[in-house]
């Protein structure tokens, strides 16, 4: 990199040839990447932000969220079909970034943003790619800028002006950290993931499909590996697990209703794999918050079907009625009210439920069903 260069030529560029030579030169400061043609967008919604390539390749078997790592080493996953573990990314074919032999520019504060692995999780003897995301200071601050990356466990240090992204190679498994110093702004990174021997999970199950408001659900995971499993960590954004082996429990909260509820768990060997799985759903229904009161001999209530809803039955009613296209059946609280379904107009005896709050669902092709109760 010759910043001093770059530098003293600015003054006889044009604006355009000026904006185009500093892009070309940032994106040569370290890995021969151009950061302004990124696979995915970066963590800040900031429009000046330089769009460098952030992507998260995750051995997740339920699903991944294109996030940076957590504090656990590990990324969050959104919900997926998908349940076969991928891969970690091997990048061995890069080459490591070593330091630059130019001084290091005088720091300006003017420059910051955040930073972390471009791929959040690696193989064992793969190549990792740091990535610098400006949030603040424009892109002629962030080529002239002194940039200190810090790799503690490593004890390694790589610097250069305009060094926004470095490459590092990884030996052993584990969890890696790493500190940068850009333009005299110290700040954190997410950290890094490197995968050694591989662990299998074949699923997590909880014990109830469908489970109210304020009961306790467990889910059991089921995993192995070559290595010894040496421990499991249990995770679940609306609240705490109980549980630190094989086992995780919820109390489901008494405010949810209608909702999909499943906990995150983390597998860990004693290579220092840690790979981490997205457990089946518990869907969470509050009967005490109802959704549709069906009143006798009134107006049909349009009901969306395929999915449970809580429904007031009357203390008069006799008959429940629903009316729709095509083949429909109806379930209360799981038990389905007729053995076969009906064809356009369903009509069935609900004397049993009257004057209660149930679990309510159409089973049928169409999107709604139009229903009501009646005395007789």
């Amino acid at each position: 990199m010759n910043s001093l260069s770059v530098k003293k030529s600015f003054l006889y560029k044009t604006v355009p040839a000026l904006f185009a030579s500093g892009l070309a030169f940032f994106g040569l400061s370290a890995c021969g990447e151009d950061p302004a043609s990124p696979e995915t967008p970066s963590p800040s919604s900031d429009a000046s932000q330089i769009p460098i390539e952030s992507s998260a390749d995750i051995p997740l078997s339920q699903g991944e969220l294109p996030t940076s790592a957590t504090s656990s080493s590990v990324q969050k996953i959104n919900s997926s079909s998908s349940r076969t573990p991928q891969n970690p990314v091997s990048s061995s074919s890069k080459t490591a970034t070593a330091s630059s032999d130019e001084v290091l520019s005088e720091p300006k504060m003017a420059v910051n943003g955040a930073c972390g692995p471009k791929t959040a999780i690696i193989e064992k003897g793969g190549m990792a790619t740091w990535t610098f995301f400006r949030e603040t200071g424009d892109v002629f601050d962030a080529i002239m800028a002194p940039f200190v990356w810090t790799f503690p466990e490593l004890n390694k240090t790589v610097q250069g002006n305009g060094m926004n992204s470095v490459n590092v190679s990884y030996e052993e498994a584990g969890t890696y950290t790493a500190t940068l110093n850009a333009d005299g702004n110290t700040i954190e990174c997410t950290p890094l993931q490197v995968q050694g021997i591989p662990i299998t999970i074949n699923s997590c199950k909880p014990n109830k499909e469908t489970a109210n408001a304020g009961e306790a659900v467990t889910w059991t995971v089921d995993a192995t590996s070559e290595a010894n499993i040496v421990g499991y960590s249990w995770s679940y954004e609306g609240g705490e697990v109980a549980g630190s082996g094989t086992t995780g429990t919820i109390t489901l909260g008494s405010d949810l209703h209608k909702v999909n509820v499943a906990p995150t768990v983390t597998v860990t060997n004693d290579d220092k794999t840690a790979q981490q799985f997205l457990c089946e759903n518990t869907y969470v229904i509050n009967p005490n918050k109802v959704d549709y009161t069906l009143v006798t001999n009134s107006d049909a209530i349009a009901i969306p079907t395929g999915e449970v809803w809580v429904v007031e039955i009357p203390a008069d009613a006799s008959t429940l009625v629903c009316e729709t296209k095509g083949s429909i059946n109806v379930l209360i609280n799981d038990e389905l009210l007729s053995a076969e379904p009906k064809i356009d107009y369903f009509g069935q005896s609900i004397a049993a439920y009257k004057g209660q709050k149930v679990q309510f669902l159409i089973q049928t092709n169409a999107s709604t069903a139009d229903c009501k109760v009646t005395p007789w």
